[in-house]
């Protein structure tokens, strides 16, 4: 017990906010200042994710679209 208040004190008390990766499962830490729309990457998968959720912390899959597709689209 003792070590664990030492810890959490030393730490400043705070907890780092953490998300689940949809990939891997992995806990993905994110900074306390970060929004949402921001991307973050998966330590362990590297997986690029989205932050669509603070309160808790909810993370999504960034999808890159096709840019031919678009291209495509704008010549009709």
């Amino acid at each position: 017990m003792w070590v664990y208040r030492c810890l959490n004190n030393f730490g400043g008390g705070k907890e780092v906010p953490t998300g689940t990766c949809p990939e891997c499962d992995a806990d993905v830490h994110v900074d306390t200042d970060t929004d949402k729309g921001e991307s973050v990457s998966c330590e362990e998968c590297g997986t690029d994710l989205e932050v669509v959720g603070l309160d808790p912390v909810e993370l999504d899959i960034v999808e890159e679209e096709d840019l031919d597709d678009d291209e495509d689209e704008d010549e009709f």
